[in-house]
């Protein structure tokens, strides 16, 4: 039987983060992943760091945001040099367009809230000297200058190839099927090509958390659902827009390749990843109310993602208290590219025998059974 000191169950942005930041500090480490690495969530995500777009408050969920955010230049850098994959940060920044007066309520209180990040409240003059593709019928917005965006397929390609520089397994195509427990604590974990003997398994499923076999038997679930998110991609016009913009239900994110990212829907179909027709002309809508010019884009391609999504709103990251030497990391929503540094850290610290920071613990899990 082999054996690791970790085995992280889930090869995408957040698994293979754990997976780095784990054999980073000389921790051995195993990512089993069943599919192909960013083959859910992660291969379908924009890649916004924006942590003022779905902060409610200057809370947990801010202060990790901002501080991933704040180190995710040094973190990319750090990754081309380990694993020669150039995720692609672009420090963009984010204008939220604001159409009628809700809008503009509701995006200077944002500004007055994350004032300390930057994020100040322009009028409509400034916003198109900031970007003069956004719509002339924006009556203003916030914007955030140090908001980034990256290319989340290749952040976890990244993540994953510098941890094997460290000395991780990372291995594709393998399927974890059962978690072995005995007396109360972790001793393994079942595959479709045998077990792996293991003290620690940290569950990184995405939206499958609830739902796979590695979860424990009568343990109650993890409240996570999936929720599809379809997003198209255009060819960007010339010269094309510099700035991550949002509004109107969506967003438009420029990227390096020519392209603009158009998203995203927010659908409840369960574990339905297809594009559909009605999907596609929701996006064209809402796209082009935000950046008039993509109605005379050319269309690239279409593609689909299921976000895990808790029910509370916030990731849920960290032991399980029932199961020793089991942790979980999920639930990360629309932010798991701009949590995965966080995440990584928070559950090598679990690792470590660290006690779970104070302000990360709005995150653990044990807040579903107490």
């Amino acid at each position: 039987m082999r054996t690791s000191e970790v085995v992280v169950v889930g090869g995408g942005v957040i698994g293979a983060s754990v997976a780095f930041f784990l054999a980073r500090e000389g921790i051995e480490v195993t990512l089993l992943e069943r599919d192909a690495l960013a083959a859910g969530a992660s291969g379908a995500a924009a890649g916004m760091l924006t942590p003022t777009n779905d902060a409610a408050d200057a809370g947990p969920f801010f202060h990790w945001a901002q501080r991933s955010l704040e180190g995710f230049e040094s973190l990319a850098a750090e990754l081309l040099e380990r694993s020669g994959v150039d995720c692609e940060f672009v420090r963009s920044g984010t204008l939220r367009l604001a159409f009628d007066d809700d809008d503009v309520t509701r995006l200077q209180a944002r500004a007055d809230t994350f004032a300390d990040a930057r994020l100040e409240w322009f009028d409509a003059a400034a916003v198109r000297v900031v970007e003069p593709y956004a719509a002339e019928h924006a009556v203003g917005g916030s914007y955030a200058p140090d908001e980034a965006h990256v290319r989340s397929p290749l952040l976890a390609r990244a993540y994953a190839a510098a941890a094997r520089r460290f000395g991780a397994r990372i291995e594709t195509g393998v399927e974890a099927t059962g978690l072995r427990v005995g007396s109360g604590r972790v001793t393994g974990v079942e595959t479709r090509d045998g077990a792996w003997s293991t003290p620690r398994v940290v569950l990184c499923s995405g939206a499958w958390s609830a739902t796979g076999g590695v979860w424990p038997e009568g343990l109650a679930r993890l409240p996570v659902a999936p929720l599809r998110g379809q997003i198209l991609s255009v060819e960007a016009p010339t010269p094309a827009p510099a700035t991550t913009l949002l509004g109107a239900g969506g967003y438009v994110v420029p990227k390096r390749d020519g392209s603009l990212v158009v998203g995203a829907t927010e659908e409840e179909v369960g574990f339905d990843a297809r594009v559909t027709g009605e999907g596609l002309r929701q996006l064209l809508e809402m796209g082009a109310r935000i950046v008039p010019a993509i109605g005379d884009c050319t269309f690239r391609s279409a593609w689909a993602g299921l976000r895990p999504t808790p029910s509370d709103g916030l990731p849920i990251i960290g032991p399980v208290d029932e199961v020793e030497g089991f942790a979980v990391a999920t639930g990360h929503h629309r932010n798991g590219v701009l949590l995965s540094p966080a995440t990584g850290e928070l559950i090598t610290g679990w690792v470590s025998g660290k006690a779970t920071p104070s302000e990360a613990r709005a995150f653990l899990p044990s807040r579903f059974t107490s």
